[in-house]
């Protein structure tokens, strides 16, 4: 029984986490029906440049990571990651033009490795030691399974983030946003600002991957280049296409679906002594093949 409540919380652990990516990665497709493959890098710059600023700026020196300045590094965080989507959007999607999904896939692609090979130049490619908002953890009453708060923080930032954008959508501007997605012609017509709504969705995108960056630096304690790519972005992608790739609230279930999906799959091979190489990768890959086989519009989206 304790096993399956450990995957149960470490899966949503990480799941909340994919849930955030996976918000950046619906927003963007809904607003611009564009899959952004730099989603993760628009949330492993801002954690790095979180990181630096806790360093005092000093990325090449010894000094200790200063954890009072832990809160100001995660809003400068945000800011970046939000200026870091407007700006992918107004200097490489937009001037794309009208062109093929599978070219503006490309470029986004890309636009990761690109800044994957700056954090390496700028960074080296070696682990960073990335403090926790809040350390220790408690005991689940009647287990010895133990919850790190850090966990209850990810929980909370997911359910602020999915409150703000439940509100958001009900609003002016999140009615415009949605008639954007629907027909940015007719919208346009009806004196919507599409350009202004499509690179807003890109800034959200972009602070939500920041959110995922600095939160998942917390989970692991350190910080490598590249590391929301290569941890987060695919059971990300494959959750937001479970839940269905046009859906919010499909992006956070799906999330947290393949969270426990590939938490199990470690407590499988584990407990079994199995000799399966990446069994959460292999699990999430599994999944991905069977939603597109036999539902590909997601449990929540639709075809559109």
């Amino acid at each position: 029984m304790e096993a399956v409540i450990e995957v149960l919380v470490f899966g949503l652990q990480r799941g909340a986490i994919f849930g955030l990516v996976g918000l950046g990665l619906a927003l963007v497709y809904k607003a611009t029906r564009i899959l952004n493959f730099a989603q993760g890098e628009l949330g492993t710059v801002p954690a790095f440049a979180a990181l630096l600023m806790m360093l005092g700026f000093d990325a090449a020196g010894d000094k200790a990571v200063d954890r009072g300045l832990l809160l100001p590094g995660v809003l400068f965080a945000v800011v970046l990651g939000a200026a870091l989507g407007v700006g992918l959007y107004a200097l490489v999607i937009r001037q794309l033009g009208k062109v093929s999904p599978v070219t503006s896939l490309v470029a986004t692609a890309g636009v990761a490795l690109l800044l994957t090979t700056a954090e390496i130049n700028f960074f080296e490619a070696r682990a960073r030691r990335f403090p926790r908002p809040v350390n220790g953890g408690f005991k689940l009453i009647g287990t010895d399974v133990i919850v790190d708060w850090h966990t209850v923080v990810i929980l909370g930032v997911l359910a602020g983030v999915a409150v703000a954008l439940a509100a958001f959508f009900r609003s002016a501007p999140g009615v415009a946003l949605l008639a954007t997605a629907e027909d940015s012609f007719a919208a346009e017509l009806q004196g919507v600002p599409v350009e202004r709504m499509r690179a807003m969705a890109w800034g959200a995108a972009g602070a939500l991957g920041a959110l995922a960056g600095v939160l998942g630096a917390g989970v692991f304690e350190s910080l490598t280049p590249g590391l929301v790519t290569s941890t987060f972005m695919i059971p990300a992608f494959t959750g937001v296409v479970l839940g269905g790739i046009t859906s919010m609230q499909g992006a956070v279930a799906g999330g947290f679906a393949l969270g426990v999906v590939s938490q199990a799959a470690i407590q499988i091979v584990t407990s079994f002594d199995l000799d399966v190489p990446g069994p959460p990768q292999l699990a999430v890959f599994v999944v991905l093949l069977v939603v597109l086989l036999v539902r590909p519009q997601g449990l929540l989206g639709n075809r559109a």
